[in-house]
């Protein structure tokens, strides 16, 4: 029986090798959003494109070389993540509605764009980077140990600040956090990933924040708040 190895780890320490990609991609996180909207004015749904390839193409990289095993991250425990992600979806949705008044919005085909786009693909790619990525960081120098409660105390300790590093360093990136702060997105994303730090799996966290997304979409499309960057109707 062989067992693999990876092809640097000779060379370069497990830790250093997963926190070394965190801080590229938290540098990346950061950057897209400030060229893409503080220094280049993009339209949102043009800079959205930008930010989904970005995301999308670090993650996937990052589960290649380090071979995560996706699959059995998925499916353990997935009942209870989905389960806790649909409470704190009502959850969400409610605060979007009582937090925002309603503003104008597109109508027709546009207005359907925009939920698929804007709403879940939006809310997909940011649970990918402000919640799944870090966890999938904390899951592998854990080495996967993360059964029990123990397991989880574990989990959620390595993974914590993480989320909150990543959250804060992206959304740094607009220009309406660097003038308003960083509490709300702080402290939206990491009710946002309370699924996840409880049962190790993000599913139920992607339930949620995709509700939140789709919920600012339909009732408070020019929200600064939920969907950055703010745009008109």
């Amino acid at each position: 029986m062989s067992t693999y190895t990876h092809p640097v780890s000779r060379a370069v320490p497990e830790v250093v090798r997963h926190l070394a990609w965190f801080a590229l991609v938290c540098v990346v996180a950061f950057l897209v959003p400030y060229f893409g909207v503080s220094v280049l004015d993009l339209h949102h749904d043009l800079f959205y494109l930008v930010y989904f390839a970005a995301t999308i193409a670090l993650v996937v990289t990052y589960v290649r070389v380090e071979h995560v095993d996706v699959a059995q991250i998925l499916w353990c425990r997935w009942r209870w993540s989905l389960g806790l992600g649909l409470v704190l979806a009502a959850f969400l949705v409610f605060n979007v509605f009582n937090t925002e008044d309603a503003t104008a919005r597109p109508h027709g085909a546009y207005f359907i764009f925009e939920l698929l786009w804007r709403g879940v693909g939006y809310g997909v790619i940011d649970t990918l980077l402000l919640t799944i990525f870090p966890c999938f960081i904390a899951y592998k120098l854990l080495r996967g140990r993360v059964d029990g409660p123990k397991g989880k105390v574990r989990f959620t300790a390595l993974a914590l600040p993480l989320v909150l590093i990543i959250t804060a360093t992206y959304h740094w990136g607009y220009p309406q956090y660097r003038e308003d702060g960083l509490s709300r997105p702080e402290t939206g994303n990491v009710l946002i990933s309370i699924p996840t730090f409880a049962t190790a799996n993000p599913v139920g966290s992607l339930v949620a924040h995709v509700s939140q997304h789709v919920a600012a979409v339909t009732h408070a499309y020019e929200s600064e708040i939920f969907n950055p960057p703010a745009t008109k109707a």
